[in-house]
């Protein structure tokens, strides 16, 4: 009985791991399992350089896009500007404040009578 349990718990084990060839190739020497090893590290030094060079280009993207939206930014901000001061020199012009209301420039001293 006690066989029959260990047949079972053993046989269950393994299948739990999914062995395939390719894993059973790898483990039959050390010279196989070195040279699995090397495959997968080669493997993975691929994906690397691939995901660093995605990496580079989507940074490149977004500073490309950064550099766009700051430049549009300036160049509203800059319009802006000219039209507020546009609007002041021509309220400038018809002597009109900020309110709405009209007045008049003096210049130097203004004397003003004594009761």
């Amino acid at each position: 009985m006690i066989i029959c349990w260990s047949s079972v718990f053993g046989y269950t084990s393994t299948s739990a791991q999914k062995l395939t060839a390719e894993i059973i190739a790898c483990n039959v020497s050390v010279q196989a399992r070195y040279a699995c090893f090397l495959k997968q590290r080669k493997d993975a030094l691929e994906r690397a350089k691939e995901i660093a060079a995605t990496r580079r280009a989507i940074l490149e993207a977004q500073e490309e896009l950064r550099s766009e939206s700051l430049q549009f930014t300036k160049k509203q901000r800059e319009k802006n500007r000219q039209e507020i001061m546009r609007q002041i020199e021509y309220s400038r012009s018809r002597n009109i404040s900020h309110k709405g209301e009209r007045y008049s420039l003096t210049y130097g001293y203004v004397l003003e009578l004594r009761p």
